[in-house]
């Protein structure tokens, strides 16, 4: 809920919303955002089709199991408009990728950018896309 608060500050009168697996992530959010968050999951999303202008995770999807990626991906499509945007864990190299091994333990989708990009592609994900590599 950071984030969104960031995003509050800079636009006060936007409606926020937010998910997070977590009870304890939502029970030590900002205050000023906390009832715009809710305990949810990626692949099931409680809003309505297009609902959104803006959706973006951060750091999310590579916490799913592969098993998941394909209908939180949709889900996420589904519940914006024009305006997405993923970044995500990756790596090149062999070195990278044991990085991430090591030091992201709650990676579940070890996943190179051309198989992120086959992931985009079979969900008919539109949106923008970065990746983060552990060097």
């Amino acid at each position: 809920g950071f984030l969104l608060f960031d995003f509050l500050k800079v636009m006060p009168n936007s409606e926020i919303y937010g998910i997070d697996i977590s009870n304890y992530a939502i029970g030590n959010s900002k205050e000023e955002i906390r009832d715009s968050l809710q305990v949810g999951n990626a692949t099931n999303l409680p809003w309505s089709d297009n609902y959104f202008d803006l959706v973006f995770s951060i750091n999310t999807f590579h916490n799913l199991h592969n098993y998941d990626l394909e209908l939180a991906l949709r889900e996420f499509e589904r519940v914006g408009k024009n305006n997405k945007y993923i970044c995500v864990e990756s790596y090149e190299t062999e070195e990278q990728k044991a990085n991430l091994l090591y030091w992201q333990v709650t990676c579940e989708a070890f996943c190179t950018p051309e198989e992120w990009e086959w992931w985009f592609n079979k969900t008919g994900y539109t949106g923008d896309y970065s990746f983060i590599y552990f060097e």
